[in-house]
Order: structure tokens, then sequence, then C-alpha cells
């Protein structure tokens, strides 16, 4: 028997658990259960094994604090690296002193200087020997003007490749001048000292730079084609060339391409990349930079897209594919690799209703943790060492099972035969329940089945509800992303609609008690959802929601991310500021008054529009929310979640009177 193999069968029979440190001093119940800030938020292991980093909060809205355990005894007292009243983003070990920091604060003057963002973001590296912090790049004296050096003190750079065989430096994408181009550094990380290795422009951003520090790598975009341009170039030489786009456009040979990493150093014009250009479902194909064509496809799902390579650093140092990524019921891997498959086989025997992700591991592999999260089972962190398996802690650990509700994977067919998937979270008690359509945001993007925060505190309300992956959702094939464009309002909404027509053929919907409600490209739809005829909706809850598309197609082609841009075509339809006096449901709007995604200004644009035709409303603009998960704070949430079940309860008359004391903090 293989010594691995061995390994995974005393590991499966000999897991423990360790004592779970809990947040606070009392329990938590109702919205405030919901409400708290993550516990736990992350938990990386040393590259030696000796030590686990966690980003933890020790309250409910405290603030995240980074500490360092010793791996062999989590009982002893940890190391407490305080990020000092800026919110942690990210951690990962450089090195086995050295972590590296991201994190981020509102400053609402670095938005009037750039004239984007007014999150401030800065990286560091800290020692746990001495606690110090230390920016990265270093600040050095220059002859910056003093714009650029005011702006600098707000913003700092990404890093691109830890270089796990140079300990001491990482490479780091950099905008050193403050012209809006970020270049490549390799910065040490005890000392902050930087080196430029490769310049961008405005045409060009470096994506993948390989073992010898050379630039293989890059994208950029052609406005007149609306194209996301993937580039390469060969090894030693500095002609850059394309070897494919991401176009939203369904004339095109390949809507969907990405380009990954150099396949074999041993080879090194032999690189990864993703197409559906022979495919509906994006595939994994290698790719010869030198004859400039594909090779033999790697990797292909008949259902759903494939999305990346699973990777992992051997005790060499060496970057080695393991598997392949894809999109799945929540997010997948079709492991190569079969030490790979069979210790993550071990695992999900272990913890069987949760998505598992080996989160990070020592370069012997001997040390793991593990990020585990299922409908009923908020994030929980893992550590796996020496055959036991020991729980760190829950990010919401108040949150107990019987607080939560069964989801179900779903497909039902839209009016047009389309097949639509769909996650159903069924409340407790008997159906048929009143039930809420969930619409994600993006609305290129996807829900994927695990925990879900909103669809959660609805049903522990008594709601059934319902996310469907309408067309354009990503994730399940060119033919169903392309059958959403140009459809907002249209196609895009009929699939939102057919899902209520689904649940009451099922039984578990009553059709004369239905809602909408939904975030981002969801707020869109839950506007549209308040005028439509025929409306299938009694009332609709609208966050953070765009009333105006060709504002914000204009505001995307100016400011947004190539891949915004490229999908800018698809963004047309129904434009509510249009249909305002065809509102004939109540519609509860909320929105963060510093959202930097859809600004505040869509929504206030709305409740004017409302006012002028005297249309059922109320409006909740939550100060100091941003857009995004993460941005948006306990004390919102608090204000939020109340609302939004009376909005549901009482003012739609969905379940009126229900429970008073459900509406306080304490709840039922």
């Amino acid at each position: 028997m293989p010594a691995l193999l061995g390994y995974l069968l005393f590991l499966v029979s000999s897991f423990s658990f360790a004592e779970e440190t809990v947040v606070g001093s009392a329990p938590l119940r109702g919205f405030e259960a919901f409400a708290q800030e993550p516990a736990l938020s992350d938990a990386k292991v040393s590259p030696d094994g000796r030590h686990i980093a966690v980003r933890q909060r020790l309250a409910k809205d405290g603030e995240e604090v980074i500490f360092v355990y010793d791996s062999s005894d989590l009982s002893q007292e940890p190391i407490a690296l305080s990020a000092s009243k800026m919110q942690v983003r990210t951690i990962q070990w450089a090195n086995n002193e050295f972590l590296l920091v991201r994190f981020s604060q509102d400053v609402a003057t670095l938005q009037r200087l750039s004239g984007t963002t007014r999150l401030a973001s800065k990286l560091a590296s800290v020692s746990i020997k001495t606690t110090k912090w230390l920016e990265l790049p270093r600040n050095r004296s220059d002859r910056r003007s003093d714009f650029a050096k005011t702006v600098k003190n707000f913003t700092s750079g990404q890093v691109l490749d830890l270089l796990e065989k140079d300990e001491k430096h990482v490479l780091m994408r950099y905008d050193d001048d403050q012209n809006g181009v970020a270049d490549i550094f390799r910065v040490n990380v005890e000392t902050g000292a930087s080196r430029r290795i490769a310049r961008n422009s405005s045409r060009l951003d470096i994506t993948y730079v390989d073992e010898d520090g050379e630039p293989r790598l890059a994208v950029s975009f052609d406005e007149g084609a609306d194209a996301l341009i993937y580039l390469a170039r060969e090894k030693g030489k500095r002609d850059w060339f394309e070897i494919g786009r991401t176009v939203a456009d369904v004339n095109a040979t390949s809507k969907a391409y990405a380009s990954f990493f150099v396949a074999d150093p041993a080879e090194p014009n032999l690189i990864y990349v993703l197409s559906n250009h022979e495919t509906d479902t994006a595939a994994i194909y290698l790719f010869d930079i030198s004859e400039r064509k594909f090779g033999e496809m790697q990797f292909m799902h008949p259902r759903y897209d494939a999305t990346g390579l699973r990777r992992i650093t051997d005790s060499n140092s060496n970057k080695r594919v393991v598997g392949f990524t894809y999109t799945g019921k929540g997010q997948d891997v079709y492991f190569i690799d079969p030490d790979e498959k069979a210790l993550n086989d071990a695992i999900d025997q272990i913890l069987p209703d949760t998505n598992n992700f080996i989160a990070s591991r020592s370069r012997d592999g001997k040390t793991l943790t593990i990020r585990a999260e299922g409908p009923k089972n908020p994030l929980a962190f893992y550590l796996l060492r020496d055959g036991r398996l020991e729980l760190l802690g829950k990010s919401m650990p108040y949150l107990t099972e019987d607080m939560l509700s069964d989801v179900e994977w779903v497909q039902y067919k839209a009016r047009d035969g389309l097949n639509i998937p769909a996650l159903v979270t069924v409340p407790a008690g008997e159906g048929p329940y009143p039930v809420v359509v969930n619409p994600h945001g993006g609305p290129v993007a996807r829900d994927f089945w695990g925990f879900d925060l909103w669809a959660q505190m609805l049903a522990h309300h008594g709601y059934l509800v319902v996310q469907p992956q309408f067309r354009i959702s990503s994730g399940f094939g060119r033919k169903h992303l392309e059958a959403g464009f140009g459809q907002w309002g249209h196609a895009m909404q009929d699939d939102l609609d057919d899902a209520v027509d689904y649940l009451v053929k099922r039984g578990l919907a009553d059709p004369k008690r239905a809602a909408i409600f939904g975030w981002s490209y969801g707020g869109y739809a839950a506007m549209v959802g308040s005028f439509r005829d025929p409306n299938p909706y009694r009332c609709a809850i609208a966050g953070a929601g765009v009333s105006d598309i060709p504002y914000f197609r204009a505001r995307l082609g100016d400011g947004g991310s190539f891949s915004d841009k490229a999908y800018r075509p698809t963004f047309e339809g129904l434009n509510p500021l249009d249909y305002a006096n065809s509102v004939d449901v109540p519609i509860l709007l909320i929105h963060g008054d510093i959202d930097e995604r859809v600004p505040v200004s869509e929504s206030r644009k709305f409740v004017r529009k409302l006012k002028q035709a005297n249309k059922f409303h109320e409006y909740i603009e939550l100060q100091g929310a941003n857009h995004f998960l993460g941005t948006i704070y306990y004390r919102h949430w608090m204000k939020m979640f109340p609302a939004m079940v009376d909005w549901l309860d009482n003012t739609c008359a969905l379940q009126p009177g229900r429970n008073a004391e459900s509406l306080s903090a304490a709840g039922p």
C-alpha cells in the first residue's frame, strides 16, 4: 500500500476537532446572528508548517486582527498582529517569517484626488518575530509631482507572483509614477527595496512572468471591437502577438478565452489556455506559442465551463498542475493527480455536507488548512496535521443548524425551452410558502451551492427563496450566456418569472405571495419586477440597482475593467427610469452612499421619479456602505435585515402580523 494512501486511511478513522473559540460573551440570536462580522475569515499555514496565520475578530462588529498560532499546539498564546484600523483583505506567507497583508480603508480624499475609488489599498509585509510592519514597496525620494506623491500615500501594488524559489522577493504590479499604469517590480519583503523588471502601458497589461523574470503573457483591449485581447511572446523574443480574445459577440469564433502559465519549464513555449472555439462549454487546451496553434484538449465538462488550473507547490518549490477547475455545482475540481484526488476524497468523506478546498499547505505537504462551506454550514476552517483534522473556527459561530435551511440544486424550463439551473432554499414547515425570487448580480456571474447570507436569512423568516441562474449567467456554456445578450428586462426577466411558475407547479410556492429582491444587477431586476405587465409579484426590494442603463454603460466605458468593457455592448434592455410611471407594486430601495460599483445616484434618480409619479415606495440609504460583501458591515445589516422582513411581512402582506418579535434584534 502506498504510504500516502495509508496516511489517508488513518486520517479518515482518527480525526478530531479542536475546541472552538467563539466571538463575544453572549449568544447572538435573530438578525444579529446573521449580521455579525465574520469571526474567522482565513487561515494559512507557513511554508515550513510551523505556524498558522488567521484573520479573526473578537466581537460581533469588531476590528479584524491577524493571529499567528503554533500549529503543533493551538492552545499556546498566539502572536497578535493588529492592522491599526485598516480592514484586512488578504493574508499570505512570503516565507517562514514574513506575512504579506493587503488591507484597505475608506478615504474620501482619495476619491477627490483620483476621481474613481475611495478605498485606499495597501500591501505590507510583517515579521512574526518582530511584529513590525513594512509597506511594500518602500517609500523613496523621487521627482514625482506632489499630486502623484499624495495619491501614492493611499495606494499600493498587488502581488503577481510569490516567487517560491526566492524567499526574499515577490513580484508586484505597482503604479510607481501614478500615471495609471502598473509596472512589474521585484520587491524585497524584508527591506521593501524594489527593482522594475518590466514596463506596462495603457495598451498592455502583463499577466505572467516566467521563472527567469521574463514577461510571457499579457492582455490588452481593442476599443473598436470591444474585445479583451490575450497576448503572448516566445521565450527570448520581444514581440507580442494575439493568441485569443474574449468578445460579447454571437458571431465571434471564440467568445471566452484566457491564458494561464507555461505548462513545463522544459517546454517554455507551451502554455495552458481556456477557450470555447470548438465547444459550447469552455475547455482547457495546450497552446504552442512558437507554432501559434492549439494543441490537445486537456479538459472539458459537458455542462459547465472550465475555469482554470489547480496547482500546488512541491517540496522543491516547483509548481505543478494537479487538476482542472470548473464552475460545477459548487466550484469543482477534476483531479488528474491520483494522490491529490485521494487526499481530497478523504477530506470530503470526513466533511460530507460542504464544499471543501485546501486553502494552504506546507511545502512538505504534511500540514494543511481546509476551507469548508455548505448551505447549512457557513464558512469554517480546519487544520489537517499528523492525521488529525481540527476545527480552527467558524465564520458565523452563532448560526446553528436549526436556524438554517436546506438548499436544492434544480433545473426548470424557461418559456422558450432554455434550461435554467437554480438554487432553492426551503424554509421549515410545510408549503406552499411565500416566495422571494433572488437574482444574482453581475449579470455575467452566477450563484454556487453553498452558504448564502440573504437566502438563509429570508428562509429563517419563513420565505422560500429561489436563485435562478438566468440566461447570461456565466459557467453554463456559450449558448446560455449569449441567450442573454441585450435582454435586460426581457428574456432575462422572463427566466425569473418562470421560476415562480415552476415552484407553484411543485406545490412549494403560493402564486399570490411572490416578491422579488436582488442586489446590483439583481436590484435592477427588482426595479423591472415592480412594473412588468403582467406582474407576478406583490412587491419588490431593489438593492444597489441600476436604474439608468445608458449612463451606467457609459460609466463602464470610462472607468470599467477590461472585462466590463468586453461585455458592455450586452447591457441593453428596459430602462427603469423610463417606466417609473408604470410601477404598480410597493418597492423598497436600499443603497450604500459610497457605492463605487453602482453609484448611489442610480437609486436616488429612481426615487425622484417614483415621488413625481406618486408611487408607493420607501428608500433606505446606508451611510458608509459600499457595494460588495466585505464593504457592508454589521451596522448596515442590522438596518437592512429587519426592514426587509417587515416590508415583506407587513407592507407586502405576504405574512401579515406573522411575528412582531422577529423584527427585533432578539428575533425568534
